[in-house]
C-alpha cells in the first residue's frame, strides 16, 4: 500500500456551512467504505495555514487514490491536492540506487 496525503482548504461555500463539516466528514467515511473498501484512512487533523485540513491514507495505487479525491471534491465544499508520501526509509534506498 501507498501512503498518500489529502491536503483540503475550505472554499467560501464551505465556510458557510462550517457547522456541518463534521457531518460531512462522517458521510466521506461512508463513502470511502462503500466505493473505495481496499483504502484505510489511517489518521486527519484540522490544520492552521494555508490549508484547513490533512488526510493520511493507504491506497493500493494512484487510480486509487484518485478516487479519494473525487469523493472528497464531490461534497463541493473544499478545494483539494493530493501528494504522495514516500517512507523515509524507502527514499534513502533510491538515493543508494542512484
Amino acid at each position: 500500500m501507498a501512503t498518500f496525503i489529502l491536503l483540503s482548504k475550505v472554499s467560501s461555500e464551505g465556510a458557510k456551512q462550517v457547522k456541518s463539516l463534521a457531518r460531512m466528514d462522517e458521510e466521506f467515511d461512508r463513502q470511502l467504505q462503500r466505493h473505495c473498501p481496499e483504502v484505510r484512512r489511517v489518521s486527519s487533523y484540522a490544520l492552521l495555514g494555508a490549508y484547513d485540513f490533512l488526510h493520511i491514507f493507504e491506497a493500493p495505487d494512484a487510480k486509487v487514490a484518485t478516487k479519494v479525491a473525487v469523493l472528497a471534491n464531490s461534497f463541493g465544499v473544499a478545494m483539494t491536492q493530493t501528494l504522495t508520501a514516500i517512507p523515509f526509509s524507502e527514499f534513502k534506498e533510491i538515493l543508494e540506487e542512484i
